[in-house]
């Protein structure tokens, strides 16, 4: 049976979408799937480059602008005093702050952690930082980080799931890294 082309766009499309909804999903792995892919002749590199591009911008202003709801809800409908104190005027007002000053690069980088992608779009748009700021900012993240996922899964070709391996023993490093300095910060 012959899969349509423009399923596996719409495959890699999601799983970039997703992985910015969604953290636990394996986008990364989905990407670099595609790449091998793409290197077989399934899709075209350039549809492969546009389809994780799309997906993953939208996914994080989909994320963005949820962020930008997250205050109104948490104020009318939760109720848990750890939350609230998360929320209170100090926390908001350091987290600000701090985005103030390298939210920029932050959102740029944050690309390169699949666990804070999730959050910092969140934290944007709470925050409200300007949304051309932001989507060029994760342009640019998602740029840099995806060249590196398709160049390693279309080299590696039959062998693209090293890169998986990889990308596990990395997330682990970074995100003990992000702890360190998130509890630094805090």
């Amino acid at each position: 049976m012959q899969v349509p082309k423009g399923l596996y766009w719409a495959f890699v499309f999601f799983s970039s979408f997703i992985e910015n909804v969604f953290p636990p999903y394996p986008g990364d792995t989905a990407t670099v799937f595609g790449a091998y892919l793409a290197g077989k002749g399934y899709i075209t590199l350039y549809s492969l480059i546009l389809s994780v591009y799309l997906g993953s911008i939208l996914g994080a202003l989909f994320m963005y602008f949820l962020g930008t709801e997250v205050l109104k809800f948490f104020s009318k409908y939760v109720r848990f005093k750890s939350i609230r104190e998360l929320l209170s005027e100090e926390h908001l007002t350091k987290t600000h702050d701090w985005f103030e000053k390298y939210g920029l690069w932050a959102v740029i980088f944050s690309r390169f952690s699949a666990g804070i992608r999730f959050f910092v779009a969140i934290v944007a748009g709470m925050v409200k930082m300007n949304i051309l700021t932001f989507t060029i900012a994760f342009s640019i993240g998602t740029i840099l980080w995806n060249a590196l996922l398709i160049t390693g899964g279309y080299m590696l070709g039959e062998n693209w799931q090293q890169v998986k391996e990889y990308l596990k023993i990395y997330n682990i490093v970074i995100g003990i890294l992000l702890a360190i300095v998130a509890f630094g910060i805090y």
